[in-house]
């Protein structure tokens, strides 16, 4: 009986120091965290004191001048990385994917009349509609790749809304559905004083939930790369659409008009203000799209908002039409953010 005692105190004992082993090393790994996100959030301000000591010509060496772009866009995605960090710790976190926004004032002087006949023959479009877009993602699993790959799952959606069109029971004339699932790598990178700041390998879907003859819709796998030097940023993303068979096909010369991928180049300006400019498009056949945003900020998260759109591929129903467009409103988050520099 004594030596039963003595094994089960043993035993006790043993499972004891392994609890308290294990949550210790636990203690010890969430402090480990904690102190790199310290340090991180240390440099990054150390880092802006360091940007306004050389703006007020304290510091006028030339390498301090040569190393600021490539420091300014490291500290972005020290930012970036450290915003989806803190989101990620609550499993029910959703963040911003791509720019959200809503134009009250929305016009298109060349409005496809012969398509909106198959949605209503009350009356034609108006040029003047809403046209407003909602994007989010939420993190699925973290460092998939030892210590690099997050794994997201996205959601984008883009309305055309013939809000003031009271004469054709004001119908939304267009909205694109874009779920899609995609790895982000982080990096630092650089070259030239450019900064490979991030890559993202995406599985993307996209289409406009409509019925013969008005439905379009592709499979797309797109790489997008993003190069920063300071107040600059370009984005790169080649896409490859995934085949379908013929009788599947709703828009078999798609690519014709929306070309193989976007190309993007923005400035972060004086104030927080920033432009950007996008194309798309095929050049062998003629074909182009080109959208400019200016944004700038109003009041508490909000930014006035104009874009401009010219050419082919601004929606799945006018992929092969050629719009001219005029937007005006609002936007909330900038491009140059923790969660910016999305397409």
């Amino acid at each position: 009986m004594v030596i039963r005692k003595l094994m089960l105190v043993g035993l006790t004992v043993l499972l004891s120091a392994e609890m308290l082993g294990n949550s210790a090393l636990a203690e010890s790994k969430e402090e480990i965290e904690a102190r790199i996100r310290a340090l991180d959030n240390e440099r990054y301000q150390l880092s802006q004191q360091l940007q306004q000591i050389n703006a007020s010509g304290d510091i006028s060496s030339d390498m301090a001048d040569e190393t600021l772009p490539v420091e300014q866009a490291r500290d972005d995605l020290i930012e970036r990385r450290l915003l989806e960090q803190e989101s990620t710790r609550n499993p029910f976190s959703i963040t911003t994917h791509r720019t959200n926004y809503l134009f009250p004032v929305s016009y298109n002087a060349k409005q496809n009349s012969e398509n909106f006949r198959n949605i209503t023959t009350d009356a034609g479009p108006d040029s003047n509609e809403v046209k407003f877009q909602l994007s989010v993602k939420v993190n699925l699993a973290e460092d998939v790749f030892g210590s690099v790959g997050d794994v997201y799952f996205g959601y984008t959606q883009r309305s055309w809304w013939q809000a003031y069109n009271t004469d054709a029971s004001s119908p939304f004339r267009e909205t694109n559905y874009e779920p899609e699932i995609f790895i982000d790598f982080d990096n630092a990178w650089s070259a030239l004083g450019w900064v490979n700041t991030r890559n993202r390998v995406s599985f993307n879907h996209q289409s406009n939930g409509r019925s013969d003859p008005l439905s379009r819709s592709w499979n797309r796998v797109y790489l997008e790369s993003i190069f920063q030097r300071g107040d600059w940023a370009l984005t790169l993303a080649p896409h490859w659409r995934v085949p379908e068979s013929e009788n599947d096909d709703d828009n078999p010369d798609i690519e014709r008009y929306m070309g193989y991928g976007d190309i993007r180049l923005a400035k972060r300006l004086d104030n927080n203000h920033e432009i950007s400019g996008q194309w798309r498009g095929n050049p062998s056949a003629g074909h182009h799209g080109t959208q400019i945003d200016y944004s700038w900020p109003t009041f508490n998260s909000l930014r006035a908002h104009v874009q401009y759109y010219y050419g082919y591929g601004e929606s799945m129903i006018d992929y092969d039409n050629r719009v001219h467009r005029l937007s005006i409103g609002f936007s909330l988050n900038p491009l140059f953010s923790a969660t910016g520099l999305n397409r």
